[in-house]
């Protein structure tokens, strides 16, 4: 889980930007994960400041997956890749 040192959404959106592999990472990590375990919302990370979780619902998984699948390859985690694209064309059907 990560965690984020933002006071507000600004300070969020800014600080996700500067970290966006590392988050892109994390996210299609944490729904994997969620998605094995069969739960129906996974905790992404936190802003520490505020005590706000930020979340994925099942509802949201495919498109986590998808929107973050390009930076997870530039990130050169390729296992991970492969594992979110089986994800993606199961949750696809």
């Amino acid at each position: 889980m990560l965690e984020f040192s933002a006071n507000n959404v600004e300070e969020l959106e800014a600080e996700a930007r500067d970290r966006a592999h590392e988050v892109s990472v994390n996210v299609v990590t944490c729904v994997i994960k969620a998605l094995e375990a069969d739960v129906d919302k996974v905790i992404i990370g936190i802003m520490v400041s505020v005590d706000l979780d930020l979340s994925v619902e099942r509802s949201g998984y495919l498109e986590a997956l998808q929107t973050n699948l390009t930076r997870c390859e530039e990130a050169e985690e390729y296992e991970l890749c492969k594992e979110a694209i089986k994800w993606i064309k199961k949750l696809s059907k």
